[in-house]
């Protein structure tokens, strides 16, 4: 027989060659999905420690703010008692001028009524003359 191009024998290494060229490719596939499920895992897991780690640094800020508002919430309190202490003081403090004031007046009515008589006279018809224009 023949050792032609067409000759069984070589078709027969050609189908083998092909079969095993096939089944290498058919491995390394293999090997690649095998590869590609590792790096999977491998983010996955990269992702579950980061977002832990993210839940971690978000709960210690929000104890951190939690704290911060709980010491600002105190101050405002504080600041305000001692306003309002401060605003009973001005009061207290307006109502004893006040008293004075009226205690001043009376005894000047008292020392100089004719003064005062003459005083609220004037302021009378300085208020009338106001009032007619």
């Amino acid at each position: 027989m023949a050792n032609g191009l067409f000759s069984t024998r070589n078709k027969k290494s050609l189908r083998d060659g092909l079969q095993d060229n096939a089944q290498a490719v058919e491995d390394q596939i293999a090997e690649l999905r095998d590869e590609i499920a590792a790096l999977a895992r491998v983010l996955a897991n990269d992702a579950t420690s980061g977002a832990s780690g993210i839940r971690k640094k978000a709960r210690a800020m929000k104890a951190d703010v939690s704290d911060a508002a709980h010491d600002l919430k105190g101050r405002a309190e504080t600041d305000i008692r001692d306003m309002i202490a401060a605003g009973e003081d001005l009061l207290a403090d307006f109502q004893d001028r006040y008293r004075d004031s009226g205690r001043k007046a009376r005894k000047a009515v008292q020392d100089n009524p004719l003064a005062t008589l003459g005083i609220a006279a004037a302021a009378g018809f300085v208020l009338a003359a106001l009032l007619r224009r």
